[in-house]
């Protein structure tokens, strides 16, 4: 049988389940603009009715409720949005950085334009046109030379820079794997702190809330997988191997090997601190760093585009030497034996198939910049005249020289081109991924007023119905039977 006091249970447990509805909408309201926050709703379940049903049982017309209990507070979020996030990031940071390195060497060859390699070859050119028509003026020689002098710097000037932009995001590698052991050390950390709560039965939604800010952070980095077990905790790894593993963290270092001699520095490699393997890792930004430093994945790189500079400025100073050596000078010498008019001041090796920094090294002869009367302009020994061996050098514009200089350039802005287009492509996708994301676990304002509302009024009416009740009992107690006394 149901007692007196049954009312005023009902409307507490009602007042109790308001109370807390409203603290929950508070809640929200105040996190509204925390990007890292997730809406939390707090679940309203009846309570156990009467009577239960037990041995003996006699059936009555109906059980009645006992009232209203929060059973749950849950924060909302797409579990599967949430991955689709996550690998996105992966996407759109590897393709961000492999951008920005190859907008920066575009900035390096700065073509087409007054500063441009292929500007310096045009200006050394029509000066050996003017030389092929006054050989024997000084003052043409020596604009020969400068022009040439102008050409070698933005050569040198331009392998510089992609030297220093490679050896950049080789030191950046270090950079980035400590930041990723620093969010996995977090990670661990909050695990086990998010599994102490969950034991207990609770839902720590706020230390979800961080770990999931912190996964996209790391999925920023790096291509992990996330996997939750049990006890509310999450299992990261990549490649295959594990990077967190409920409360242990397993660090990543850098370990420094010359990858081969053409690079002219240690190459930094990300390897597991417990046993010194390689980390497999192919996508985010450290991806990326070692994609555009090593060509991986069949992507653009730096040094694939340092060694296309160096070889095409081999070939140009072989076919322009070897033209050269064909003339006379103004003194008679020439015909028969080299006469270098670009040198390096490196040695060249002898093997012609070792890599060699030849855009690095490139100069012109000493001799010739001392005595401009050594260029050898003529083609025949006798004739001072004689300008053909300076026509035929100008000729070389049109040949193969300039050609795969062109098809350089227009390969690095093909690879340019196409990462601008997947970043954009990622960037899209990114965005609606966060737009799906916040449609679930976003606060809306209006919304929250609005609950806000509804709960004040079902406390106004549970508090209502409290003082219903408690009048009636006060009739019960203190005045059933007065009347008549």
């Amino acid at each position: 049988m149901r007692t007196s006091f049954s009312g005023i249970y009902i409307a507490l447990r009602a007042l109790q389940a308001q109370q807390v509805s409203l603290d929950v909408t508070g809640h929200n309201v105040a996190n509204a603009n925390n990007p890292n926050y997730s809406r939390q709703v707090a679940l309203h379940t009846a309570t156990k009715p009467y009577p239960a049903p037990t041995m003996g049982y006699a059936p009555t017309k109906g059980q009645l409720g006992s009232g209203v209990e929060v059973s749950q507070i849950v924060r909302m979020r797409d579990a599967f949005v949430d991955l689709r996030l996550r690998q996105q990031l992966h996407g759109r940071n590897y393709w961000e950085t492999l951008e920005d390195g190859l907008r920066q060497v575009e900035l390096f060859f700065n073509e087409p334009s007054e500063n441009s390699i292929s500007n310096a070859l045009d200006q050394l050119w029509d000066s050996l046109q003017d030389l092929s028509r006054d050989p024997e003026l000084q003052a043409v020689r020596e604009v020969v030379v400068q022009r040439a002098q102008v050409l070698v710097e933005s050569i040198r000037g331009t392998r510089e820079q992609l030297q220093r932009l490679s050896e950049n995001f080789n030191n950046n590698v270090v950079i980035k794997v400590d930041e990723i052991n620093v969010l996995a050390e977090r990670l661990a950390r909050l695990n086990t702190e998010i599994g102490k709560v969950t034991a207990t039965g609770s839902t720590p939604n706020d230390l979800l809330d961080t770990r999931d800010a912190i996964l996209e952070e790391l999925s920023k980095l790096v291509d992990i997988d996330v996997t939750q077990d049990y006890g509310n905790m999450v299992n990261v790894t990549i490649g295959g191997a594990s990077l967190v593993h409920r409360g242990t963290a397993y660090a990543l270092t850098v370990m420094t090997s010359e990858k081969d001699g053409y690079a002219g520095y240690e190459i930094n490699r990300v390897v597991w601190a417990a046993t010194g393997s390689e980390a497999r890792i192919t996508s985010g930004e450290l991806g990326g760093m070692m994609a555009i430093r090593d060509q991986i994945n069949g992507t653009a790189d730096i040094k694939g585009i340092s060694q296309a500079l160096d070889e095409w400025t081999m070939e140009f100073v072989n076919a322009f030497n070897d033209q050269h050596a064909l003339g006379f000078d103004l003194y008679g010498n020439g015909g028969v034996g080299p006469a270098p008019f670009f040198t390096f001041n490196a040695k060249v090796p002898d093997d012609p198939d070792e890599l060699f920094h030849a855009a690095r090294y490139i100069e012109v002869n000493a001799a010739i910049v001392e005595d401009v009367n050594l260029i050898r302009a003529s083609s025949v020994g006798t004739a001072k005249g004689n300008g053909e061996n300076a026509r035929r050098l100008a000729g070389l514009r049109s040949g193969i020289i300039s050609d795969q200089y062109n098809a350089l350039i227009s390969t690095l802005g093909v690879q340019t081109q196409e990462a601008i287009r997947m970043t954009e492509n990622q960037v899209v996708l990114e965005s609606h991924l966060r737009n799906l994301k916040e449609s679930v676990s976003g606060v809306n304002l209006d919304e929250e007023m609005a609950n806000m509302i509804r709960f004040q009024h079902a406390y106004s009416a549970a508090a209502r119905m409290m003082t219903a009740v408690d009048e009636a009992l006060d009739i019960i107690i203190n005045r059933l039977g007065v009347v008549g006394r």
